[in-house]
């Protein structure tokens, strides 16, 4: 049998966010894969962009942990390391598959909080009321994407031309998810929790500066959940949709050197942890 190189690099699971896709991550999956890093990037369910989305109902029955039991079916299937990164949503699934003892690293991208992480911001708050007072925890609902809200609120840094990609490319969420995630204390199920003793990997977590659906405090106080281990970096003029717009390189950039530094990997492993503590 083949033995696999100790300098090889492990693939990355790269999990969307709600309404997104597997898409979502073309950019960085192009860079990363020119810093050796072969990316997996998976439609959770109902959110493939042709075949794979279900009926309104179907969605919106969906809970977080069915997408955790597929990811851990594909990570299952998947032979050798893997490290997990995750944008908003997909970073709350990449800490409960941390938690279950997956993942060789950690990246979060303006991740959703676990159960137990109050909102950090009046939008947070705002939201985390409306989906309550919606009666999404029921499971009698999706939600189409609000093209003007995501248009403002996530995207604010993005230029038209990109940004209008991205917003027609957005699909329905599951309202059942999206209470698990906002309305934690109300879930008898408590769906969202993390047992952060149990995430043994290093974990690094970036925030944008002008994100207001999981600010920077938010981001910031889901860091300090992982101790010694987690590194935190907030990039300036930044919105929630940190995998587009002019400073996505730079977010990509950082999280490979991260990568490196933190797997032990590649050249100038020291300037990277240095770098990764600012």
């Amino acid at each position: 049998m083949k033995q696999k190189s100790a300098a090889a690099k492990p693939a990355i699971l790269m999990v969307h966010g709600a309404f997104g896709g597997g898409w979502a991550f073309e950019n960085f999956q192009e860079y990363l894969e020119t810093r050796g890093y072969h990316c997996l990037t998976p439609d959770l369910r109902h959110h493939a962009p042709s075949g794979g989305r279900a009926s309104g109902q179907d969605l919106a029955r969906t809970s977080l942990l069915h997408y955790l039991s597929d990811l851990e079916a594909l990570i299952d299937g998947h032979e050798g390391e893997l490290v997990l990164m995750g944008h908003s949503m997909g970073g709350l699934l990449c800490q409960m598959l941390a938690a279950r003892g997956h993942g060789a690293a950690l990246v979060l991208l303006a991740s959703s909080p676990p159960a137990g992480i109050f909102p950090a911001s009046s939008m947070e708050m705002l939201t985390s009321f409306g989906i309550f007072a919606s009666g999404m925890g029921w499971g009698q609902s999706s939600l189409a994407p609000d093209r003007a809200t995501a248009s403002q609120y996530a995207m604010s840094h993005i230029p038209d031309l990109p940004k209008k990609t991205i917003l027609d490319r957005l699909s329905p969420e599951s309202g059942y998810a999206l209470f698990e995630i906002m309305c934690w204390m109300m879930d008898p199920q408590q769906a969202s929790r993390v047992d952060a003793s149990r995430v043994a990997c290093p974990v690094l977590s970036i925030a944008g500066s002008h994100d207001t659906i999981n600010a920077p405090d938010t981001v910031r106080q889901i860091a300090r959940r992982y101790g010694a281990q987690s590194d935190y970096h907030c990039f300036d003029a930044v919105g929630h949709w940190l995998l587009d717009g002019p400073k996505w390189r730079d977010i990509a950039e950082h999280c490979a050197d991260w990568l490196d530094g933190a797997l032990n990997i590649g050249r100038g492993n020291q300037a990277s942890l240095e770098k990764s503590g600012n």
